[in-house]
């Protein structure tokens, strides 16, 4: 599978946060998840009639959310979206997608806290879609 997130930046976050380190296969499901949410949000830019998804074509939009660096790779996201149904990219999804996966590495350092390892394994990785856009 196509890796959509910054394995580096993604591994940093993990590291600074808490000081643990991150097994490989934490990003397999990461990255299923990614595109799961892509798919998505195309179907429902495509529903709206745009030509365009946007970052609140994503049931875990979240306003101006804050994200410092970027943990997903533009480039990839931006073409997985044109190939898969020829929408553009607005680069509010790039910010979605970057504050999904910083959510979902805090939580998955939650996981492996409770089991009292110093690893972020794929086993710690759970999907847990925050509150829903109003204009789903």
């Amino acid at each position: 599978m196509e890796n959509y997130v910054v394995v580096s930046k993604v591994k940093k976050l993990i590291k600074e946060r808490q000081g643990f380190n991150t097994s490989q296969s934490f990003f397999e499901p990461l990255n299923s998840d990614l595109v799961s949410s892509l798919d998505a949000a195309i179907e429902h830019a495509k529903k709206m009639n745009r030509k365009t998804v946007m970052g609140r074509d994503f049931s875990f939009y979240k306003e101006g959310p804050e994200v410092a660096d970027s943990l997903v790779v533009a480039s990839k996201v931006k073409k997985y979206i044109k190939e898969k149904s020829g929408l553009n990219t607005s680069s509010q999804v790039i910010d979605q997608l970057s504050h999904k996966v910083e959510s979902l590495c805090l939580n998955a350092i939650k996981s492996a806290v409770e089991q009292k390892r110093k690893t972020v394994m794929d086993r710690d990785f759970s999907s847990g879609e925050s509150s829903h856009s109003s204009d789903m």
